[in-house]
């Protein structure tokens, strides 16, 4: 193909619809702008999240053989799956069939070099200041002969070489071309190193980091906190993993600077990407070899006779192959011989197998090992302890010469290593690891049984290297081992420092024999896998918008190496073939195949299609940002609305990502032990409330989450502590998927405006980030130094919570405690830095629309602190406001480091005519337990607009609307309030709706007062009112309001006047009055409502107080926000509780009730007040809104 991407962007025209496409024309290509201009479909901030890799190391290969090059055949040709000499059905092929004479010179060049007599090269070669890289003067063969092609010249290299033959060096070499080609300007040059494994960055890491001394490294993988990703990010040399450069490269408007900087990109052992995560290494080469320009790509490969594929796929910006340049097994500084013995096995139990293969371990060591180290690869930990039980009880060496200075704790392990047999795996403890691989190392242990572990990571090589079986537990079956896997522990044979020899044995059935003999030989063909979760990538590519049609989805797959490999062998591929639909004679396989994905996306939601193109939807988006597998996606799509956080919990221990986990049957009894525990949240119960069988993945992880959250102790029971490791590991893992998981769950739930999932999503991602459940005084573990025991005496001091903790000085933590004088400040100190957040509501417009009841709110969220990093970590917070019943009104997501003064945004909310309350809240999404909650209750407004719409429209064409109350600044409604502005003028934030609901608690509390008289029309003469109002021309009595100019003023009583039949006569009975009219009014309680001893204390020391004010008389009940809501007020004025006076120009406003808990409100009036103490309700903030 001869087209290559442009840069990818939104401004396509003329693009084709997905079902009418030509799929024979090769001249489609691909057009980007520079800028992604596409907007978010909601707005969160969404932040960094890592990814699980498998620890493996790298593969070390031996032998190379010639493999074939690229051919097509006729359609009656025969073929086969293992050979070459496939039948090409699709008719995406036809124009290959014919070569032209270009396309001859575009085949690669392989190179497969035999070991010469030709002299090494030496560093002088080199610039002075390129040679302090090499800690040697020569090169030696390998690196000698391929110096030409990689450090004199810019092309595209694929390298085949064995293990030990110094395949590092070739990396550095091309480092330093590209630092010669930028005359050593590197401020713009990004080098990116890609492995497989974890151990294998971390290992380069090493080397590279002291070697260049004018380049920074960095290292981005699963285990790199935000704070160390970002500085990465910064670095000349790059060090990731197929995954994290995946995720990265998923976000590629967010980071469109940094690709176009990478110039060079190293990719060690490339024959990775047979195995299902090789999926990833070949989407990111091939993202980054279509969209970046001017890149160089250079990549190491284990022996595999098609080479010339990755050549093809790998092509040079000029369309040529990449070089291929393949080194012999005599380039190995330690040579190797393999044996494969395969087994016969009549039995079906693998434990049963397991112990058949021991019985023919004595026989091969005898055979092989020559009285040297032999290092045995078990599937199982299990197995690791009862290989070493068995060669011990066996004498298959005589005891150790060299006495161990260790004495592990394990008594097994003990009583093995004074016999010089060790086992090795990660259930036991790291000091019993280190000393056992010390002691190996030392020549005090002969043999040791590990698991596949130890091929990644420790060096630990062995003179013979056994591979007891080639199966293993993945998830919840047995597998075989992966090809890296078997290559890596095949490449630990030989000790350089010690001999030039070594000797690998793998022991497996003989039905796969013969594979693992191509395997080890180098004759094991390369596939793609690819179309394994072609579905995932296929989103990714939407969402990047490089795919909007099935003829860019296939354009796309044809610069992958699947579309190499299917185009040879085709048959191979029995995934795609299952979806192609045979009678059609114009569609193509591939097409047919990609047809069915985007389909199954559409029909998901995860995409959809507009104008005749495929765009990705929210939940797409959110599926490619947060690096979710598909099976997970459709889940978090399909839950129901309004999960609990017990559902939440479910949701979350089902995905997909925790099916490589498994229920070991020696953990059944632990974590029944941890499900009977009266402090578990949530425990797998029957019927009759007895412990159900822990068998099921969800349930482990489901356990692992409550054990850690709710700060569980490990059980005690004997033989438990043997698998203390065991689930530390495993609670490692569950929480490492997690966060993204979750996150993933908060986008979809906003996309569905599920606004109970979205707080109980929020809640469980809080207590995971804090390890402690947020409504519980575990949160007290976040601070430094607090453990389970000082949270015990903490709890026996009345301290329960992150503010209470505030409160306290040094020396009542240093009491508290019982700390060593001075070590209390550095707890103080650690609760200093914790930001103090707090959000204020204030209700700006009540509407009717389309005979529905809208209301305004603006929102003001401030924040004071000192640093917006706690703990290492960039503290961001979560806004969300919603109703009571369930649905979601808002959401948005602000970093904290952007709050330096406050900011306030509107927002409008449709109210039901049920009784319902709006919750608004603040939360530090990385801090459990710290943020503020505040609830509007609205049933005083919904009880007036239930379903009499016409009621509704004549009272609001009426004049008897002309009273209005608020709440105070602290919360408490009754008390006289106004707003200063800038101008100088009062504003009232009253309105019709208001007034309605004023007269109708109006008529409630007339029935229950039995003084306040109603004086009618007819009652009254005008002397009556002579002294206080004056009579207006249309019958109506002018108010008492001090506006200044009446006729612009809110008041419809100070336009209109008042109705004569709304006056009320004052009389003794409803009215006392104060002396000081000025005097502070409190509220008074009723007897049906019950206080805290504190409030009543409070309340009770000042004598209950009446002010008469020269006004119309307005019945409101005043209680404090922070105990009540509306509706108690309520009832407690249909109880015929007393009420106060309050002047018309007060209007309705927010009541707060901040909620400390799921159950209770808070009694802490402080906390309660939405403004300062002089009732200024102005925000301070801007109205921007925020994402």
């Amino acid at each position: 193909m001869k087209t290559k991407f442009d840069r990818l962007g939104t401004g396509k025209r003329s693009r084709p619809s997905p079902n009418n496409i030509d799929f024979n024309d090769q001249s489609a290509t691909f057009k980007r702008n520079k800028k992604n201009s596409r907007q978010p479909s909601f707005k969160v901030g969404l932040s960094y999240n890592s990814l699980l890799d498998d620890c493996d190391d790298e593969n070390e290969t031996e032998e190379i053989f010639e493999g074939r090059g690229l051919q097509f055949f006729d359609k009656d040709d025969n073929f086969s799956i293992t050979a070459d000499d496939t039948q090409v059905t699709s008719k995406l092929f036809d124009h290959d069939l014919e070569q032209t004479p270009d396309e001859e010179a575009k085949k690669p060049k392989k190179v497969t070099i035999r070991k010469s007599a030709k002299k090494c090269l030496s560093t002088t070669i080199l610039p002075d200041s390129f040679r302090g890289v090499f800690k040697f003067t020569e090169f030696n063969k390998m690196q000698s002969e391929a110096f030409p092609s990689i450090y004199e010249s810019n092309e595209n290299c694929i390298i085949s070489s064995p293990t030990g033959s110094g395949k590092t060096v070739l990396f550095e070499l091309a480092i330093l071309r590209l630092i010669k080609e930028t005359n050593s300007d590197t401020n713009n040059t990004k080098i990116i190193y890609i492995a497989p494994t974890k151990s294998l960055c971390y290992d380069m890491y090493k080397n590279w980091f002291p070697s260049f001394v004018n380049l920074s490294v960095g290292m981005l993988t699963s285990d790199t906190s935000f704070l160390e990703t970002e500085k990465a990010k910064k670095c000349n040399i790059i060090i990731t993993t197929p995954e994290k450069w995946d995720l990265l490269t998923r976000r590629w408007s967010d980071y469109s600077r940094l690709f176009e900087l990478v110039k060079l990109v190293l990719v060690d052992e490339i024959h990775t990407i047979k195995e299902k995560r090789g999926a990833s290494l070949e989407v990111i080469l091939t993202r980054m070899n279509t969209m970046c320009q001017n890149i160089r790509f250079v990549a190491l490969s284990a022996t595999v006779p098609n080479i010339e594929d990755l050549a093809l796929w790998l092509k040079t910006n000029n369309e040529l192959p990449a070089n291929i340049l393949s080194f012999d097994e005599s380039y190995r500084q330690v040579q190797l011989t393999k044996f494969v013995y395969g087994y016969s096995f009549n039995c079906k139990n693998d434990f049963q197998k397991d112990a058949i293969y021991n019985s023919k371990l004595i026989e091969i060591i005898e055979k092989h090992a020559d009285n040297r180290p032999v290092l045995i690869f078990c599937p199982t930990r299990a197995s690791t302890i009862s290989t070493a039980k068995f060669l011990l009880n066996n004498h298959i060496f005589s005891k150790s010469k060299k006495r161990c200075n260790h004495n592990p704790s394990d008594k097994i392990l003990n009583e093995c290593m004074q016999q010089g047999i060790a086992f090795h795996h990660a259930g036991i403890s790291l000091e019993d690891r280190t000393a056992v691989e010390k002691e190996f190392l030392a020549g005090s242990i002969n043999i040791l049984c590990s698991t596949s572990t130890l091929a990644v990571g420790v060096n630990l090589p062995a003179y013979l290297v056994i591979i007891k079986g080639t199966k293993s537990w993945n998830s919840s079956e047995i597998q075989e081992y992966s090809d890296l896997d078997v290559l890596q522990m095949i490449g630990r044979a030989g000790r350089p420092q010690f001999e030039t020899h070594g000797c690998a044995v793998i022991m497996t059935d003989s039905k796969m024999k013969q594979t693992y003999e191509n395997l080890i030989h180098g004759t094991d063909v390369l596939e793609s896998s690819l179309h394994l979760n072609l579905i995932e990538h296929l989103a990714a590519e939407t969402s990047l918008e490089t795919v909007y049609s099935i003829e860019t989805a296939v354009n796309w797959l044809r610069n992958t190496f699947f579309y190499v490999r299917f185009g040879k062998n085709p048959a191979a591929y029995q995934e795609v073939n299952r979806y192609v639909s045979f009678h059609s004679v114009e569609d193509s396989q591939i097409n047919q195949f990609c047809q069915y994905l985007l389909d199954t996306l559409v029909k998901v939601k995860i995409i959809d299609i507009s104008n005749g193109e495929y765009k990705s939807t929210a939940y797409g988006n959110a599926m490619t940002r947060h690096y979710i597998s598909f099976e997970s996606m459709k889940q978090f799509i399909n839950a129901k609305k309004f999960l609990s956080l017990q559902g939440i919990l479910n949701l979350l221990a089902t995905s997909e990502e925790f099916s490589v986990m498994r229920v070991r049957h020696n953990e059944k009894k632990l974590f029944k032990e941890i499900n009977l525990s009266p402090l578990l949240k949530y425990p797998f119960l029957t019927e009759k409330k007895q412990s159900q069988i822990i068998d099921r993945v969800s349930q482990k992880v489901s356990l692992l989450i409550q054990y850690e959250l709710g700060g569980l102790e490990f059980p005690s029971y004997e033989g438990a502590s043997k698998l203390h490791q065991t689930l530390v590991q495993d609670k490692f893992l569950v929480f490492r998927h997690c966060f993204r998981l979750l996150k993933c769950m908060v986008d979809t739930f906003i996309e569905k405006s599920d606004g109970t999932s979205l707080k109980n999503t929020l809640f469980l991602l809080r207590s995971l980030n804090g390890h402690c459940w947020e409504n519980t005084p575990m949160v007290l573990r976040q601070l430094k130094t607090i453990g389970l025991v000082s949270v015990r005496r903490l709890i026996r001091h009345g301290i329960t919570n992150l503010e209470e903790m505030g409160h306290l000085s040094d020396t009542q933590i240093e009491y508290y405690l019982n700390l060593k004088i001075g070590n209390g400040i550095k707890i103080k100190n650690d609760i200093s830095l914790l930001p103090c957040l707090n959000i204020r509501t204030k209700l700006e417009n009540c509407k009717i629309e389309n005979e529905e009841l809208w209301l305004t709110f603006k929102v003001e969220i401030s924040a004071t602190f000192k640093s917006s990093i706690w703990h290492g970590q960039h503290l961001s917070l979560d806004i969300e406001t919603e109703k009571s019943s369930g649905e979601l009104i808002d959401f948005r997501r602000l970093q904290l480091n952007k709050l330096q003064s406050p900011r306030g945004f509107r927002i409008s909310a449709k109210i039901s005519p049920k009784l319902e309350k709006i919750e608004f809240s603040i939360h530090c999404q990385e801090i459990a337990g710290l943020g503020k909650t505040i609830v509007y209750s609205t049933d005083h407004l919904a009880s007036q607009f239930s379903a009499k719409t016409p009621n509704i429209r004549k009272d609001l064409n009426s004049l008897e609307k002309c009273l209005f109350y608020e709440s105070s600044s602290d919360g408490e409604v009754g008390k006289t309030s106004r707003v200063s502005h800038k101008d100088g003028l009062e504003e009232s934030l009253s309105s019709d709706d208001s007034i309605l609901d004023y007269l109708n608690e109006r008529k409630k509390s007339s029935k229950a007062v039995e003084s306040a008289a109603v004086i009618h029309p007819e009652a009254h003469s005008s002397s009556h009112f002579s002294n206080g109002r004056q009579v207006r021309s249309n019958g109506n009595y002018e108010c008492f309001h001090s506006c200044k100019d009446k006729t612009q003023c809110r008041h419809l009583c100070c336009k209109e006047g008042i109705p004569v039949k709304y006056i009320k006569e004052k009389g003794p009975s409803s009215i006392k009055p104060v002396s000081k009219p000025d005097q502070i009014r409190q509220p008074l309680l009723a007897k049906n409502i019950n206080t805290t001893p504190h409030l009543e204390k409070r309340l009770n020391s000042k004598p209950k107080q009446w002010q008469e004010e020269n006004t119309d008389i307005a019945t409101v009940h005043t209680l404090p926000s922070k105990i009540y809501n509306l509706s108690q007020q309520m009832s407690s004025m249909e109880a015929g509780e007393q009420v106060l006076k309050s002047g018309p120009e007060n209007c309705p406003e927010i009541i707060p009730i901040d909620l400390e808990s799921s159950d209770s409100y808070s009694s802490n009036t402080a906390a309660s007040s939405i403004s300062d103490p002089n009732g200024d309700l102005d925000f301070l903030g801007s109205d921007i809104e925020f994402e």
